[in-house]
């Protein structure tokens, strides 16, 4: 069984060798088997993360039951994640359910109240055996042309892996759902505060030589999302040429791994800094 309760020894072995894992956005099952191929394939571990607005869909019980399910097919490490958790109670309610990792947004919440849930969450979600991610501000919305980006404070994010954060995620320049570019000297001073393990989003977006050389600032951690729901979207409109349900649902799967495949290469190799 390769299903990780706790990502904690993945994300650690990460942080010390120097690399990041691809935390792929699934929200079916055809997603989700789509990802695990491509990280069958590369031999490589894999997170995998729901949404909010996909657990409301089904439930944090039927998403650990399926990825458990599924990660008894495969060979390589695999854990299940919570994106952008979006209070104590969510973030409850996914630990129980048997999630490897857990992410509380505290975008909204001034920055102290932010730093007083993170070390409630975190004494919580080491009871249950799981990691915790935590970000203070917002990394915008795909699709929208008015994003205000906020970036992180090297010594905000410190504070916060001190609280008990596992992970940090870094607004660096990053953007949901659009290309864009990070600062990699900010990245930089935020590792050199930290001294942890640190979280990208918005890594569809990203160009693929600036995602290798954030691997030699402690990210750990790389989420893609958008690049694969746009994968899923063009599988539904191409349907209407195949032949049965049950095809559509394979060419989904097929158009996932692709993409899933195309992170693992992106991520495969750091680049040191000169």
């Amino acid at each position: 069984m390769t299903f990780h309760p706790d990502a904690r020894p993945l994300l650690q072995a990460a942080f010390k060798g120097g690399y990041a894992l691809p935390a792929f956005n699934v929200c079916s099952l055809e997603m989700a088997k789509g990802c695990l191929e491509a990280a069958e394939e590369a031999e490589r571990p894999v997170i995998l993360q729901t949404y909010p607005a996909d657990i409301d869909q089904a439930s944090p019980h039927v998403f650990v039951q399926m990825i458990r399910a599924l990660a008894d097919e495969v060979s390589v490490p695999v854990a299940l994640h919570l994106d952008h958790g979006r209070d104590a109670a969510q973030v409850i309610a996914c630990l129980r359910a048997g999630y490897s990792s857990v992410m509380f947004d505290g975008q909204d919440l001034p920055f102290e109240d932010t730093l007083d849930m993170t070390t409630h969450l975190a004494e919580i979600a080491h009871a249950s055996g799981a990691s915790l991610e935590v970000s203070a501000e917002s990394f915008g919305l795909p699709g929208s042309s008015e994003n205000v980006l906020e970036t992180t404070d090297p010594g905000q994010a410190a504070r916060l892996h001190a609280a008990g954060a596992d992970m940090v995620a870094c607004a660096v320049g990053s953007e949901h759902g659009h290309d864009s570019r990070i600062d990699l000297d900010l990245l930089g001073r935020i590792a050199e505060q930290v001294r942890g393990p640190l979280v990208l989003h918005g890594g569809s977006g990203i160009a693929p030589g600036q995602l290798a050389r954030a691997q030699v600032s402690g990210v750990v951690k790389v989420n893609v999302g958008s690049a694969l729901y746009r994968a899923v979207r063009l599988g539904w409109t191409d349907s209407d040429r195949l032949s049965t349900h049950r095809a559509g649902y394979a060419d989904i799967r097929a158009r996932v791994r692709a993409v899933a495949a195309e992170y693992f290469r992106r991520l495969a190799s750091p680049v040191s800094t000169p």
